[in-house]
């Protein structure tokens, strides 16, 4: 079953994010009736889908969130704050438990002991519950024969709960459905249906009438069982009954289970490859562990692993099980899962495989380059028609260049996912800590259909949600405050996501109360990041930007949200790791903007060449805001810091030998020219201008981290292979800086 159970995990994640945004709208809307439907859809598909495997808690509390539900539906209960709280930490129990089955193949040891005050919280306050004070009459419980009894895994006697259920004969016309409410009963291990009384013939039969009565035997306790009846009370008996061994010879093993376990036990003779066989060793043990449990003689799994090392081993393992002096009732029929639905998955190894191919092809199309200007040179008159060799290979060159460009284009595609994956989570997010915080807070999520590289969406993720939560508790005031200044009491944050130049650009705004300049500037003198006159020197932009200083907050306190002074500074440093930048502008009184810009795609990376002491350097050109010729008299000193003015501002200029522990430029290197080559590169604190020797081409490079010794390496990214065939490194200069 393991293909069934890989695709149970996908389903179980997708549903239970439309159950969170559903349950979301309806907290927003109580009246919305297709927000409560489709939460009910997503919490009957789950107990359904989790019913096909051994996991009990996880069937019992998605059932318990069901019944809630339908009451919810039918108007016997109302939304409320405390109970949206209750569904919302049943899905977050949930949600937990499908990453533990996706990572363990099983649920926690202590998921019996999780569901059980998560399904109490749910049933609490029900109304219209079953009737359990008179029970049934057992007579018929008695009176069942030895084939019943095995299906109901009573061979040797027990307790179980009984039902009996005569719906009343207009139930149609009240909308119940009794067979479907029979088949709501937990642990249901046998289903009898008979006419109340001897049935009329066909031409007088009324097919609007109900004329049957239900009896059944779970193997739930009757507090489990009752809120399955608790819209037909006065139509059901619900009680506890303990029913006598029964007498006979030893109980015969049932056909089908058997067939099933030496079906798995045939799977592990099968040939293959060694990762095959241990793939069919660990589903055959799930396999049989689920059977053996459905037949009454569950079995420890470390002891079915074992067995599983081969078919001889397994069948051992079965006869002892299945002892004759065990009962073995056959498994119990569930409700039908929902039709699996049918997509295409790529893996993301196949991708990632994808674009690594289209890189090495585009470094061998940068070798064509020089094999035309090859040919040109010696197209000379050396003979006849050598020229047009040069002109075939720049049609060849031109041609493949469009190829390439189109398959680069088409495998970036198949990476490229909605900005969705990671705004989905925030409305859940804003709820809880909007209420934490006694709070009202209207998101606005803008832009979720943008489209991102897998990589940038991993970068993007943890940052956004630190932006989140510092609107939330520095940015947006509490009503009272927000009512004081005039505003409305609830706040506005916005997230926006667009496409622009290239990249992806996200932005988070508020209407909150803005970042105070003055309160920056003393916070930055009290914490020593700066003395008092440098802190009075700063402009108000420059003295917001202080918020992503490391350690920096202005916080009075410590809370389980922020104040410690890291948030924002992990913000700028994933952000500037995948080559992006972030720009703040706030103003006081008026709220929060802060954007997020990030390369489209992290696969394949366009640098500048640079040249330094005869080496060469790639330098991304998402940080380079430009390059020129600067006069060397242009450049001032003051002792061993420079400085020159370029676009009207003075900016520290560095010079990229210094930065890499080479010697300055000397006689022995030639004649020097009047002026510096200057590149511009645009960081996260402002521009610095860079002098390096030379300036070189643009060229599209894969990438490639240091690895090795190499790993700690500071001040480099990795290194790229140019068209040429020569190596390069290419520099972090955030880090170098």
């Amino acid at each position: 079953m393991s293909e069934l159970f890989d695709q149970f995990i996908v389903e179980a994640q997708d549903l239970l994010e439309a159950a969170g945004a559903a349950l979301l709208a309806l907290e927003r809307d109580p009246a919305d009736r297709e927000a409560v439907n489709e939460l009910f859809r997503a919490f009957h598909t789950l107990k359904g889908s989790s019913a096909l495997f051994a996991m009990a808690p996880f069937t019992r509390l998605v059932h318990a969130g069901e019944d809630t539900l339908s009451l919810l539906r039918d108007g016997g209960r109302t939304m409320t704050p405390e109970l949206a709280d209750r569904l919302f930490r049943a899905l977050d129990q949930c949600a937990r438990w499908v990453a533990a089955l996706e990572s363990a193949g099983a649920l926690p040891d202590d998921a019996a002991a999780a569901a059980d005050p998560l399904v109490r919280a749910l049933e609490s306050g029900e109304t219209g519950a079953a009737s359990v004070a008179d029970p049934p009459g057992v007579a018929w419980v008695d009176a069942l024969d030895d084939a019943q009894r095995r299906v109901a895994g009573l061979a040797g006697g027990g307790t179980l709960t009984a039902i009996d259920y005569t719906p009343d004969p207009e139930c149609f016309f009240t909308g119940d459905d009794p067979l479907a409410l029979c088949r709501r009963i937990p642990d249901l291990r046998l289903l009898l249906v008979e006419p109340v009384a001897p049935l009329p013939p066909p031409a007088g039969l009324d097919p609007y009438r109900c004329l049957l009565r239900f009896r059944a035997l779970s193997g739930a306790p009757v507090a489990a069982v009752a809120p399955a009846f608790r819209s037909v009370p006065d139509q059901v008996r619900i009680a506890a009954v303990t029913v006598a061994p029964a007498h006979g010879g030893p109980v015969p093993a049932d056909p089908l289970a058997t067939d099933m376990l030496e079906e798995q036990a045939r799977i592990l003779d099968l040939p293959g490859s060694a990762a095959e066989r241990d793939a069919r060793r660990a589903a055959v043990a799930r396999a049989v562990t689920a059977i053996l449990a459905a037949l009454g003689t569950p079995v420890e799994r470390p002891a079915v692993d074992a067995a599983c090392a081969d078919a001889e081993a397994l069948r051992r393992l079965v006869v002892a099980a299945r002892s004759p002096a065990a009962p073995t009732p056959p498994m119990a029929l569930e409700p039908a899962a929902p039709a699996p639905r049918r997509a295409l998955r790529v893996e993301p190894e196949r991708v990632d495989a994808l674009m690594a191919l289209v890189g090495e092809l585009a470094v061998v199309k940068g070798q064509l380059g020089p094999l035309v200007r090859r040919a040109d040179a010696g197209s000379g008159q050396r003979e006849p028609g050598a020229g047009d060799v040069g002109r075939d290979l720049k049609a060849f060159a031109a041609r493949l260049d469009t190829l390439v460009g189109d398959l680069r284009h088409a495998a970036l595609r198949l990476r490229l996912l909605p900005l969705s994956r990671v705004f989905d989570p925030l409305p859940r997010l804003v709820r809880d800590t909007a209420r934490r915080l006694g709070k009202t807070v209207d998101l606005r999520l803008e832009g979720a259909e943008t489209e991102a590289d897998k990589d940038i969406l991993d970068v993007l993720g943890e940052p956004l949600l630190h932006l989140v939560r510092n609107s939330l508790d520095h940015g947006i005031e509490p009503p009272d405050r927000r009512a004081a200044a005039g505003k409305p009491t609830a706040g506005m944050l916005r997230v926006r996501g667009f496409q622009d130049k290239g990249g992806v650009v996200v932005e988070v705004s508020d209407d909150g109360a803005g970042i105070d300049p003055a309160a920056m500037r003393r916070a930055a003198v009290a914490k020593g990041l700066l003395d008092a006159a440098a802190a009075a020197a700063l402009a108000d932009e420059d003295a917001v930007r202080l918020v992503f200083a490391p350690g920096f907050s202005t916080a009075s306190g410590v809370s389980d949200l922020s104040g410690r002074g890291v948030g924002m500074d992990a913000v700028r440093a994933a952000v500037e790791r995948a080559g992006g930048r972030v720009e703040i502008a706030s103003t006081v009184g008026e709220g929060t903007r802060v954007r997020l810009a990030l390369p489209l795609t992290l696969s394949i990376t366009r640098v500048v060449v640079v040249e330094a002491a005869g080496a060469l350097y790639g330098v991304p050109v998402s940080l380079v805001g430009g390059i020129q010729r600067v006069p060397r008299a242009a450049i001032r000193a003051v002792k061993r810091a420079e400085s020159v003015v370029l676009r009207d501002r003075v900016l520290p200029l560095v010079r990229l030998r210094r930065l890499l522990g080479q010697p300055d430029a000397g006689p022995g290197d030639g004649p020097q020219p009047a002026d510096d080559c200057v590149l511009l590169a645009e960081l996260g604190d402002g521009p610095v201008a860079v002098v390096v020797d030379d300036v070189g081409e643009r060229a599209d490079v894969v990438l490639r981290p240091m690895t090795g010794v190499l790993r700690g390496l500071r001040g480099y990214a990795g290194t790229a292979v140019l068209g040429d065939g020569r190596l390069i490194l290419v520099l972090d200069l955030r880090e170098l800086l």
